[in-house]
């Protein structure tokens, strides 16, 4: 009796060890899965912030070989490039050579004449360096490699939109004209797509950003500009970023940036079309490299569109992609501030898009087929940069290197204006074929000529293997850091400046150029680097 209750003791002392062993090893178990998992979750976390780094670290260099393509191309212009062409009005054939700037905004008007005496001397062909355009170094995409890192760049001109500011701007007749022209605009944005606007919703939703901006129509009801409140004695009207109109009603993030479509179509976003950029103001009386009077824009690094700061502080704040960093170079930013005025809302003709193009003046004043031409015109090849390219001695490195960031396939030149007196040679805007009612505005609206760009890079950490795109547009699926800044080119006498005017950020989406045609692009094929 007394062996079978010792035999059931032990029994049931086994089964207690038992549980406690395997108690013991669960616990074993989950403390070295935690401390598994947590050491994963750490290195993940390192060599993420390693990645981070390293791809800051690679747009700080491919932003500053941006931004000397941006200042070899003012430089290349000299002299006689972006100061001289300031100085006076480019008249047409025809024309008395008044000044036909006065629209109320500051640099409207002042292009500069080439053949005027003591620059060019008469008869002689306008300098390509007096213009800006899609043949500029600076906007052709460039691809770099850095490792496992592609880094590609896209400058977009500011210069070529249109300054939404001007709705608040000038008198009333300017400020109506202003509305009709971005209604327009509007209209024209995406005619060829099935979410195309109507009149009478452009008409809306301008009249939406128009009470947006006007200090009379701020109510509780409508969203308060940053770093402000309706306590505000003077409350600021001005644009801290053209983002900001996705607060307005009717302003969606689909409408607002670009979008890509089927058949490898870009439906583009009001970030396309309008700035507010163009028409950055300072106190002259300032010291020499002093933006005069701070205010919270300029304490960020940033000037609105109207502008009180056009150039980051002067404290360097660590970051690798601090303004102060890239823009410093020999001198710093003294003296950037001296010199001509900006060139102001006038739109580039070379670059700007076809809706700003069609919306600027009623097709009573400016037929839309002329317009046409126009951009016809700028997508013809230029023979005779091509012969002078195809008879040019050329080093082989430097074809390489060419190779390597622009890729193999080079497009063909193409036309562009290199004086808005060059005009006169499309067919349409010969002096015989306009008033002088319309060659007036013509000289009032456009040029060609740019000085604030938007800078884009966009980093991706290379999958394994080689990928290679299918489609027009398609971006490989990996980690992407996209990195945007908008930059004020300045003359200071012999040297180019580069301002900001708004620092590095992130953005969500990357951007592309938008062909004027995109109906008679070639077939797609991939892109090859040697």
């Amino acid at each position: 009796m007394k062996l079978s209750t010792t035999r059931r003791q032990a029994s049931q002392e086994q089964g207690v060890i038992l549980i406690l062993t395997l108690f013991v090893l669960f616990l074993v178990i989950a403390l070295v899965t935690q401390l598994s998992l947590g050491a994963q979750v750490a290195h993940t976390a390192t060599v993420n912030r390693a990645v981070e780094t390293r791809m800051q670290m690679a747009a700080v260099s491919a932003a500053e070989e941006v931004l000397t393509m941006l200042k070899d191309d003012g430089s290349g212009a000299g002299s006689s490039g972006l100061s001289s062409a300031l100085a006076g009005p480019t008249a047409f054939p025809g024309m008395d050579g008044a000044n036909m700037g006065d629209t109320g905004f500051p640099g409207a008007g002042d292009q500069g004449d080439p053949n005027a005496e003591g620059e060019e001397g008469e008869g002689e062909e306008a300098d390509a360096t007096q213009s800006d355009s899609f043949e500029d170094a600076w906007a052709r995409p460039m691809r770099l490699s850095m490792g496992d890192l592609e880094i590609t760049t896209f400058v977009q001109d500011e210069n070529g939109k249109f300054n939404i500011l001007a709705l608040i701007s000038g008198g009333p007749e300017d400020r109506e004209e202003a509305f009709e022209r971005t209604v327009r605009i509007l209209d024209r944005l995406r005619d060829e797509f099935d979410d195309d606007l109507q009149e009478f919703e452009a008409r809306t939703m301008v009249e939406n950003i128009r009470r947006y901006m006007e200090t009379d129509s701020r109510t509780i009801d409508l969203p308060l500009m940053p770093r402000n409140s309706l306590a505000d004695e003077d409350l600021d009207t001005r644009l801290q970023s053209l983002e900001e109109l996705l607060l307005v009603e009717g302003v969606t993030p689909e409408l607002y940036y670009d979008q890509l479509r089927d058949r490898d179509q870009i439906a583009p976003g009001l970030e396309t079309v309008f700035t507010i950029w163009t028409m950055p103001e300072y106190d002259p009386q300032a010291p020499s490299g002093s933006l005069g009077e701070e205010s919270s824009a300029e304490s960020s690094g940033q000037a609105d569109g109207l502008g009180n700061g056009a150039a980051p502080s002067g404290a360097d704040s660590g970051d690798p992609l601090d303004p102060n960093r890239i823009a410093e170079g020999e001198g710093g930013l003294e003296g950037a501030l001296d010199g001509d005025p900006p060139i102001g809302p006038l739109i580039n003709l070379n670059t700007a898009h076809p809706a700003v193009l069609y919306g600027m003046l009623p097709t009573t004043r400016l037929p839309p087929v002329k317009i046409t031409n126009l951009l016809e015109w700028r997508n013809e090849t230029d023979e005779e940069a091509l012969a002078e390219q195809d008879s040019a001695d050329v080093d082989p490195q430097e074809v390489e290197l060419r190779e390597s960031v622009y890729g193999v396939d080079e497009p063909e030149p193409k036309n562009f204006l290199k004086s808005l007196e060059e005009l006169a040679e499309i067919d349409g805007f010969q002096a015989e074929q306009l008033d002088a009612e319309q060659q007036q505005e013509l000289q009032t609206l456009f040029g060609v000529q740019s000085d604030v760009f938007r800078v884009c890079i966009y980093l991706r950490q290379s999958g394994q293997g080689e990928w290679e795109p299918e489609r027009r547009y398609q971006e490989e699926p990996v980690r992407t850091l996209r990195l945007e800044a908008t930059v004020w080119r300045r003359m200071a006498g012999e040297e180019v400046k580069i301002l900001f005017l708004e620092p590095w950020h992130e953005v969500p989406y990357t951007r592309w150029r938008i062909p004027d045609f995109q109906d008679d692009l070639p077939p797609f094929r991939a892109p090859r680097y040697e």
